[in-house]
């Protein structure tokens, strides 16, 4: 796949802003957890000093598809105000997707290059613009999210994280003739005690038809100072 060069704020703008659930003008409404944890939280408050962190990548499913490689969000500067800049390594070769770094910024940019990565694949292998999959995870996450607790292992221990489940398509009939995208879910696991509070992203396309069922994840691995 061929990336063009695009920042984590516009990645953050195409998810953000797409779909608010208040109108301009509109009264405010309540904050919405899943949004709130995902897109409105300090990801990297627990970071104090400049670190690279860690991820594996991993895809499963046709096996002309299957592959494993890494993602790095390299905390090069801490500022006063606890923003951070970074810079992004997200996957190699001739996956690898451009980036530009980011500066003073708070969340976990890899939270928007997953999404990225992902409606861009699904544009190349569907067809169907990627401000599409855009607005409707996007939504998902505004009016559709299941949040649950769940533990994590690290480093030999247990720790305690939240889970936010979306299946963003399965309500769009327009996509009876893809079951398998229809079909398809995201995960998010994010837990305190993880340096960028980001443990795991992924996604799974069910079996359908001869399509077999297609997992990929990016999963925290450690850091390295």
């Amino acid at each position: 796949m061929h990336w063009r060069k695009s920042s984590a704020r516009y990645l953050l703008c195409a998810f953000v802003c797409l779909a608010a659930p208040a109108a301009a003008g509109a009264a405010a409404e309540p904050e919405i957890p899943a949004q709130v944890a995902l897109f409105d939280s300090d990801h990297l408050k627990n970071i104090h000093s400049p670190v690279r962190l860690n991820y594996s990548f991993a895809r499963h499913g046709n096996p002309s598809q299957v592959y494993q490689d890494s993602v790095v969000a390299d905390v090069r500067v801490v500022h006063p105000d606890g923003g951070k800049d970074v810079w992004i390594h997200f996957l190699s070769g001739q996956r690898q997707m451009p980036a530009t770094p980011v500066m003073d910024f708070h969340g976990n940019p890899l939270l928007m290059y997953f999404l990225e990565h992902d409606v861009l694949e699904m544009r190349q292998e569907t067809g169907i613009p990627a401000a599409y999959f855009r607005t409707r995870v996007r939504r998902a996450i505004v009016y559709g999210a299941r949040i649950s607790k769940v533990a994590v292992p690290l480093d030999g221990k247990t720790l305690p994280a939240t889970e936010i489940d979306i299946t963003p398509f399965g309500t769009d009939p327009g996509l009876a003739n893809l079951p398998s995208v229809a079909g398809k879910t995201y995960h998010f696991i994010l837990c305190d005690q993880v340096p960028g509070t980001i443990y795991q992203i992924g996604s799974r396309m069910p079996a359908a038809g001869n399509n077999p069922v297609v997992d990929e994840s990016m999963t925290y691995v450690g850091e390295a100072r």
